[in-house]
């Protein structure tokens, strides 16, 4: 049986347990709840800023994607 999500509808795989307490979204593991928590509703106390080009971005994670691509060749 697939559940559907309670606001937009789209299906998920068998086996989703955890459901966001602030927003409702259905997750499937207790990892993805916590990055999702983190990521979605919690904003950092320091923001991630580009020494390079000074943009700044919700996650170290979103600052490592955008040197990867944007600054790959410079240090």
């Amino acid at each position: 049986m697939r559940l559907s999500h309670p606001v937009h509808g789209s299906l998920l795989p068998p086996g989703v347990c955890y459901t966001c307490d602030v927003c409702g979204k259905l997750l499937s593991t207790k990892l993805t709840l916590k990055r999702h928590k983190e990521q979605q509703h919690f904003q950092p106390l320091n923001k991630a800023v580009c020494a390079l080009c000074h943009k700044v971005f919700r996650t170290l994670n979103s600052l490592n994607n955008h040197k990867s691509i944007y600054h790959r060749r410079q240090k």
